[in-house]
C-alpha cells in the first residue's frame, strides 16, 4: 500500500522520538503539523520534544492521585450491597466488626478491597470475572493508572511545568521573594503507627491481651516518620517575616498563599498532604523538616513531589485491616442475611416482601367448603386457629422489624 511521505517522516520522527502516536482521525492534522516544525527545528529542539508534548497534555489537576479504593468504587457502584450476617465466631467472619448475629448491608468494593469476595453470591462473582471487574482484573486496572499518572500527570516534567504555571499568577512581589536566596522548601512529617482496633484483630495478629474499652488499641508495629507524599510548604523570610505558599498535588490550584503558620495549617489539611491514610494507621507528633533550594528551586520542589507520588504507592494502594491480618479469613464465606433476600441498591426492601403464608394458604385445620359458600359467622374459630394466627403475626413482626438494620461499607 503506497504511504504519503509526509506520514511516512511523521511515523518515523515519532517512533525515533518517543512520541506517542495519535490514530485518532481529530488530531492527525495537528499531528502532522507539529512533527513537521519538529522536523524542521534545530536537534536541541528536538532533544526537548519529550517535554513539550508533557506541557502540552491537558491533565486534570482537580484530581488528586488515584487509589485502590476510588478505583474499585467507581468500577463497581452498580453492583449493589450484599446483605451479610456477623457471627459470634470470629472464624466464621471474613470481614472485621461485624456484629453479630446481625444483618448488614456491606457494598460489593468493602468486599473486593478487604479480600472477601468470596462472600459475594455466586451469579454476582461469574459477572464481575466475565466482565472484567473481580479483584485481580481492578488491582491490575488500579496499577496501570497509577503507574500511568507516575510517568506522565506526576512526572517530574509535568509537576515543574504545573508549578511554573501557577506561580505566574502570584503577586510580582511574591515572585521576588520566591528567588531570594533565603527561600527554602518545608516538608511536613508525621509519625505513623499501625494499631489494631479489636480483639478479633488483635487474634488474626496473634496478640493477646485485653481490650479494656473500645479506645484501647495494641501496636502492631514500630512507630515510623514519613515525610509528607503530595504536599510542601515554600518559605519566604525577608524583612522580618516568613511568607508562605502551600503547594500539594491533591488540590485543584496546586499553588497558593497562606497567612497561617505551615504547622498550624498542615494539622488542618493532613489529606492534601500525606493523602488518604488507610484506617489501620494512627498518627502523632507532627514536625518540620527544612530542604535546600538546590539551583532551581521549582526544580528541586517538582522532584520532591515525584518521589512523594512514588513512596504514596503504599497508601494508594490501601490494604485494609483483613487484608493486613497475617491470619486472613479471606477464604471464608461471611454468612448471608436469613431468610436470604436481594435488595435492589436505591430501593426499600420492603417493596416486595414475600407472601406471607397467611395470605397464600388456607388454615389446615379448615374443614373443605361445601357446595353453598357460608359466611365468617357461620362457623366459630377455635383456640388451636387463634393461636395459630396469633404466631404468625408474632413471626411476621420480628420479620418486618429485622428488615430495619445498620449499613456497612
Amino acid at each position: 500500500m503506497h504511504i504519503p511521505l509526509m506520514e511516512w517522516v511523521t511515523t518515523a520522527l515519532a517512533a525515533s522520538n518517543g512520541l506517542p502516536l495519535l490514530h485518532h482521525p481529530a488530531n492527525a492534522h495537528d499531528l502532522t503539523a507539529e512533527l513537521r516544525q519538529v522536523a524542521l527545528a534545530p536537534a536541541a529542539a528536538i532533544a526537548r520534544s519529550s517535554a513539550a508534548v508533557i506541557s502540552a497534555t491537558p491533565f486534570d489537576w482537580s484530581r488528586a492521585p488515584a487509589t485502590r479504593a476510588r478505583v474499585f468504587a467507581e468500577r463497581l457502584t452498580d453492583v449493589r450491597p450484599v446483605c451479610l450476617r456477623g457471627s459470634r465466631n470470629d472464624a466464621e467472619n471474613c470481614l472485621l466488626d461485624l456484629p453479630p448475629d446481625v444483618n448488614v448491608e456491606v457494598s460489593a468494593s468493602h468486599l473486593l478491597l478487604a479480600g472477601c469476595e468470596a462472600s459475594l453470591p455466586a451469579p454476582v462473582r461469574t459477572v464481575l470475572s466475565a466482565q472484567g471487574r473481580d479483584t485481580r482484573t481492578l488491582e491490575q486496572t488500579f496499577s496501570e493508572i497509577f503507574e500511568a499518572e507516575a510517568q506522565g500527570k506526576f512526572s517530574v516534567a509535568s509537576i515543574e511545568q504545573r508549578l511554573t504555571q501557577q506561580l505566574r499568577h502570584i503577586s510580582p512581589d511574591m515572585q521576588r521573594m520566591l528567588r531570594h536566596a533565603d527561600t527554602y522548601i518545608e516538608v511536613p512529617q508525621l509519625l505513623f503507627l499501625q494499631v489494631l482496633s479489636s480483639e478479633q484483630e488483635a487474634r488474626r495478629h496473634h496478640v493477646t491481651g485485653p481490650f479494656p474499652s473500645a479506645r484501647f488499641r495494641h501496636s502492631a508495629g514500630a512507630p515510623e516518620v514519613r515525610d509528607a507524599m503530595l504536599g510542601a510548604y515554600l518559605r519566604m523570610p525577608v524583612d522580618g517575616r516568613v511568607h508562605t505558599l502551600f503547594v500539594s498535588l491533591a488540590t485543584p490550584s496546586t499553588v497558593q498563599r497562606i497567612r497561617q503558620d505551615s504547622l498550624t495549617h498542615a494539622g488542618q489539611h493532613m489529606q492534601h498532604l500525606f493523602g488518604e491514610v488507610p484506617e489501620a494507621f494512627m498518627t502523632a507528633r507532627m514536625q518540620m523538616r527544612a530542604v535546600g533550594p538546590g539551583d532551581d528551586i521549582v526544580r528541586t520542589l517538582a522532584e520532591l513531589l515525584h518521589d512523594g507520588h512514588q513512596r504514596y504507592g503504599e497508601f494508594a494502594f490501601g490494604e485494609t485491616r483483613e487484608a493486613l491480618a497475617p491470619e486472613s479469613h479471606r477464604g471464608v464465606r461471611q454468612r448471608p442475611c436469613q431468610p436470604v433476600q436481594t435488595f435492589p441498591a436505591a430501593q426499600p426492601p420492603t417493596q416486595a416482601p414475600p407472601p406471607s403464608p397467611v395470605e397464600v394458604q388456607p388454615l389446615a385445620s379448615a374443614a373443605p367448603a361445601p357446595a353453598r359458600a357460608r359466611t365468617q359467622r357461620d362457623r366459630k374459630t377455635s383456640i388451636a386457629e387463634m393461636k395459630k394466627a396469633l404466631a404468625e403475626l408474632e413471626r411476621l413482626d420480628r420479620y418486618y422489624s429485622s428488615l430495619s438494620r445498620a449499613r456497612f461499607g
